[in-house]
């Protein structure tokens, strides 16, 4: 069974201008994931279908997803405050001090697939409240890298083990694992 692994680099020292703009540098990222992420659950629909009826997932449907969920990765964890460097526009990394992982299992769970929402509701409130805490160490490193160009260790390694397990969970709702996240 396969699970998505991504890894963040931890760097010192911070771009304190990068941290103060980086809302307004977020945009075109953010309308260029929007735009694949609204492909992504298109394709997950389709993929739906064909695992229910085959048992295995279309493995050009998933090299999509998994294209999506890589820039996806590295680009809210550039807004959340995990590295400074801009991301490279698609699929691949520039320079960016991250690492993403995913290996194709054609193989698929019926059942799991069939009921993936309601099999998903407990990850999705333990991810709620990692978002909560989450939203406030993005606002904690803010405020540490604008005063001190430095991201307390702590948070970054917190925000990184959360963005690997939001990365976890797309990929479980889009159907392109079997496997539960777990924080």
């Amino acid at each position: 069974m396969s699970k998505p692994t991504f890894t963040i680099e931890y760097t010192q020292p911070r771009s304190r201008l990068s941290t103060l703009f980086r809302a307004v540098l977020f945009i075109p990222h953010y309308i260029i994931e929007y735009a694949w992420r609204v492909l992504a659950q298109v394709l997950a629909f389709l993929q739906w279908f064909v695992i229910l009826f085959t048992g295995r997932r279309n493995e050009g449907i998933w090299k999509l997803q998994r294209a999506y969920l890589g820039y996806a990765a590295r680009v809210w964890a550039y807004y959340g405050l995990s590295f400074d460097k801009w991301p490279n526009i698609g699929p691949e990394p520039n320079g960016e001090p991250t690492k993403f992982e995913f290996e194709y299992s054609a193989d698929a769970n019926r059942l799991t697939n069939f009921f993936r929402f309601i099999w998903l509701i407990p990850t999705l409130v333990v991810a709620i409240v990692v978002m909560i805490v989450a939203v406030i160490c993005v606002v904690l490193s803010w405020f540490a890298i604008i005063l001190t160009g430095k991201h307390p260790r702590n948070l970054f390694d917190f925000l990184a083990r959360t963005h690997a397990f939001m990365a976890h969970l797309q990929a479980c709702a889009l159907l392109m694992s079997d496997e539960r996240p777990k924080f």
